[in-house]
């Protein structure tokens, strides 16, 4: 087998480069205790850095394929071993990225202490040729070793069939080890070739809000294998960045703390008032549209215009105001500490996790200097090449499609692809202005290869563009499996649920469905007035809409952060928060959604059963009810589905109106049901808290009965209706 005679040599090469095995190492190594050593300890370190390592990784890599050989008879498999290694590739990154202070120091010792030169000058290789090396050829190997090892992964891939067992690992070895090399190449084709960084690459890089001197500023951070380095961002066009480069710690300096470290409190200068900068910037949303609308000859663009400046304005406030998430570096060098402020808890993960690889990693020996002219003329030379997710909003122009407001109805299914039965969870992000913010996580499938979660959430979509799904595994620190980050646009995103299969990776697809509603049609359009003790159809008709604004935005609330709330319908809500909640609802829909999200969430149900129950007329209809009533007592426990039938009839007859605020309070209620288990709200319950509101009988009709009597037959009734249409949607589900 050629392949294997190719690594064999290739170890018993590295064999004569690690110490303590091999002569020259010995040798210089017992001059480092004598009045005489030939070379330093540090200069030691730094000529043989990571050499071990490799070795040891060969070695294995050696020994497995090997093992495999041995066997005789069946099909050989090296796809496992080949993707074992190319997982190890940080060790050839640091290795690379050490290799031109290893050649230099060797040349430097070289030419300083003759006795150091005539060591590693003629190193004998015990092979059949006997062929001879210096030291600098064989810290080569390692160097030439890596663009081997991509042919040979391209060659067996070519030669290996799809369907083989063996084509899966080889193809994600390939990927991993071309990624690599793709890295190397950017800074290799941007920077003069005599620069001594010229293997530097890129790791991370994203926009994010750093505090300086108690105000937040627009920062662009970049993580470099041996560098971060942070740059104030100016942008000049679509295609155009100015960067100014703020500050640098070298990676051996970087220190980082925990939320809980004392590293000062958080002096804030005059925050912004983001419920008020979110008003405003819906207010001038609203005058954008009345423009378009009554711009039929373009006589209002200079207004327009203004409308969008101020528009961008509010937005790139929004962009430095919203993320709450802090992230604290230190510099040990200086003793000084930066902090910044991020939206999502997978974002700052991603942060800690690779600047913590790295240093692990890559700790480079020796005094590895880093100057600012050197990081500033790397950044600009990567420039064209780097990719960040997150400040895609920012690389914006007026031509691209606008940013997305409303309501996002997502629904996550099943997955397939999964090699073995397995714990995993998925949780879903979405983008405002920039940042990433979590939406929803579905419930844990545990040990299943097949996982179906079937679940729907409700995203609010504000100045968003893409949604991320993340694919956890459950473990005592959650590990990221897969992720994909969809592109959302009206090009394919309409109020008809849409189903797609979302290819998470390469074996990973996850079934979803989504469907939108725009936000012109999530928030009242005109402007509000008495509401509590209104009459249905007058609502409609001043809202011009087919549900009432306070029904929909109460859902909408409660859905974004009650589920889990223990008895969310059963427990009263604040008597001050509901006064407030209905002044707002009849003064300012703006003012009423964003205090939905300041009460708590019991005021919030508390408000949507009191709309309901002031109401004239119950949504059920004065007139239907002596029709539901009799249809429900007309038949026993035994005749459900019988009964169930009757009743779904004489509910046709409802106005459409009616039909619709109904339709969307049983999903909602039926949802709420689907978290029994944290919020102990059983089908029964809703429909006790429910039924009464929804179904009661016209004045006309109490005045008929005897009033108690009545009452608690009708409660009753109310309750056992409302569960029998609950249960008819569940079955029809």
């Amino acid at each position: 087998m050629g392949l294997l005679k190719k690594v064999k040599k290739f170890v018993r090469i590295f064999d004569r480069s690690v110490f303590p095995k091999y002569e020259y190492k010995k040798a210089i190594h017992a001059t480092l205790n004598t009045s005489q050593p030939v070379i330093k300890e540090e200069e030691e370190n730094t000529i043989f850095f990571k050499i071990d390592e490799l070795y040891e990784l060969h070695t294995a890599f050696l020994a497995d394929l090997k093992t495999i050989v041995s066997h005789e008879g069946g099909d050989v498999l090296i796809g496992e071993p080949f993707k074992r290694m190319a997982d190890m590739f940080d060790l050839y990154s640091a290795f690379l990225h050490n290799y031109k202070n290893a050649i230099d120091t060797v040349k430097k010792c070289s030419g300083t202490n003759p006795q150091f030169k005539k060591i590693v000058s003629t190193i004998v290789v015990n092979l059949q040729t006997e062929q001879s090396l210096t030291l600098e050829d064989l810290l080569h190997k390692p160097v030439a070793r890596v663009q081997i090892n991509a042919l040979v992964f391209n060659d067996l891939l070519r030669e290996t069939p799809p369907n083989h067992p063996d084509h899966q690992p080889l193809r994600q070895a390939q990927k991993i080890i071309q990624m690599f090399l793709n890295q190397f190449n950017v800074v290799n084709q941007r920077l003069p070739s005599e620069s001594n960084r010229n293997l530097r690459r890129m790791v991370r890089n994203s926009f994010i809000v750093e505090l300086v001197d108690g105000h937040r500023k627009l920062r662009h951070l970049f993580l470099f294998n041996d560098v971060i380095a942070c740059a104030k961002y100016k942008a000049l066009g679509r295609d155009r960045i100015d960067y100014e480069l703020k500050w640098f710690i070298p990676l051996k300096d970087i220190s980082i703390y925990e939320e809980a470290d004392p590293a000062a409190e958080l002096k804030e200068s005059s925050p912004a008032n983001i419920s008020q900068v979110k008003r405003n910037l819906r207010s001038v949303r609203d005058q954008l549209a009345l423009e378009a609308a009554s711009n039929s000859g373009g006589g209002t663009v200079r207004s327009g215009d203004k409308y969008r400046r101020k528009l961008a304005d509010l937005e790139s406030q929004l962009v430095l105001a919203t993320p709450n998430l802090v992230l604290r570096l230190g510099n040990k060098a200086n003793n000084k500490t930066m902090t910044f402020f991020l939206s999502s808890d997978f974002e700052r993960t991603q942060w800690i996790d690779s600047i913590t690889s790295l240093k692990q990693k890559c700790n480079l020996p020796g005094a590895n200097t880093i100057n600012a002219l050197e990081v500033t003329a790397f950044i600009v030379a990567m420039q064209k090449g780097m990719k960040t997710e997150m400040g895609s909003y920012l690389m914006r122009n007026t031509n691209d499609e606008s940013l997305l407001v409303g309501d996002l109805h997502m629904g996550v299914q099943g997955l397939q692809g999964l090699e073995q039965p397995t714990d995993l969870y998925i949780c879903i992000e979405v983008d405002s202005y920039g940042h990433y913010f979590r939406k929803a996580t579905t419930k844990m499938i545990c040990r299943s290869q097949t996982p179906l979660w079937n679940e729907s959430f409700m995203l609010e979509l504000e100045g968003s563009q893409n949604v991320r799904i993340l694919l956890y595994e459950a473990k005592e620190r959650p590990l990221l499996r897969a992720k994909h980050i969809l592109k959302l646009s009206l090009s394919w995103l309409t109020e008809t649920t849409q189903t797609r299969s979302i290819k998470l990776s390469e074996t990973l697809e996850l079934g979803c469905s989504f469907r939108f509603v725009p936000g012109e049609l999530c928030r009242a359009t005109t402007k509000p007035g008495a509401l509590f003790g209104a009459k249905m159809s007058q609502v409609l008709k001043r809202e011009k809409r087919d549900i009432p604004f306070i029904i929909s935005a109460c859902i909408r609330e409660v859905e974004r952060r009650g589920m889990l709330e223990v008895g969310c319908y059963r427990v009263s809500g604040s008597a001050s928060d509901l006064s407030k909640l209905k002044k707002a609802f009849e003064s300012d829909a703006y003012e009423a959604e964003q205090l939905l999200r300041e009460v708590d969430i019991h005021s919030v149900t508390g408000i949507l059963k009191t709309f309901l129950r002031e109401l004239p007329e119950a949504l059920f209809t004065d007139q239907l009810y002596p029709r539901f009533f009799e249809t429900f007592s007309a038949f026993s426990n035994n005749n459900e589905a019988i009964r169930t039938s009757e009743l779904l009839k004489v509910f046709e007859e409802l106005p459409q109106a009616n039909k619709a605020s109904i339709s969307l309070i049983l999903d909602h209620l039926i949802r709420v049901h689907e978290k029994e288990a944290d919020n102990k709200m059983s089908l029964h319950n809703l429909a006790m808290v429910f039924g009464p509101t929804l179904l009661r009988p016209g004045q006309t009709q109490v005045k008929q009965k005897d009033p108690l009597a009545a009452s608690t037959v009708d409660v009753m009734a109310q309750a056992g209706i409302l569960y029998c249409f609950l249960q008819a949607r569940i079955k029809k589900d």
